[in-house]
Parts: structure tokens; sequence; C-alpha cells
């Protein structure tokens, strides 16, 4: 089967992309797509869509959205809430910044709903 990249070609950064942005896609498929979809497409069912209607990175600082991904309940606390935390030994540092910088870049690409 195709890769995330070919399947879903609206998830893809731009080819002029930043080496940062292109690691940052790298990290999405191995650590977001599971349960997130982006731009409308993805197989995911879970979470939320990451830049339609907009992209956190659009509505949250970007220490808040770093908190988010390491622990969901430190922003919000919810019972329900599935997303799990990404501690630095699961996502480093270096991997959480590619991410953010992906979403940023993403949120400049939206594809039209």
């Amino acid at each position: 089967m195709p890769g995330p990249a070919e399947r879903f070609p609206a998830m893809n950064p731009a080819a002029n992309a930043s080496a940062k942005v292109k690691h940052g896609f790298a990290v999405f498929q191995r650590n977001c797509i599971t349960c997130h979809t982006l731009n409308g497409q993805g197989d995911a069912k879970v979470g939320p869509d990451l830049n339609i209607p907009y992209s956190p990175t659009e509505y949250l600082q970007a220490g808040y959205l770093r908190k988010l991904v390491r622990n969901p309940q430190d922003l919000r606390h919810w019972p329900q809430a599935k997303m799990p935390a990404f501690r630095a030994d699961v996502l480093s540092d270096a991997d959480l910044d590619d991410l953010v910088a992906y979403l940023k870049h993403m949120s400049g690409r939206k594809a039209k709903p």
C-alpha cells in the first residue's frame, strides 16, 4: 500500500518547504496520523482535523500547543479525553518543534472543505 504522502496528497508540505517542516511531516505520520486527519484527508476517526477549519497553530500559542502534546490533561482536564501524553522520551523536543513547524506551514496550505 502506498504511504500517506501518496495516499493523502493534501497533507504534503510544499516541495520547497524547509527540512524542519519535512521532518515535521514525518513526525506527524509517525505520531499523529492514526488519530487525526489533516486537510480532510486520512483514515483517522478519533481526533479532530488538524488544519480545517483551523490549525491549532492559529488559536494556541506555541507553548500551549507543546503543553497540549506533552500532556493534554495539563491544558484541559477532560476525563473522556483520548489523546495520550507524548513524553520527551517518546517525542523529543526537536521532533515536537518540527511537528509544530509542519502544522504552522500547513496552516497556509488549507484544502477547500
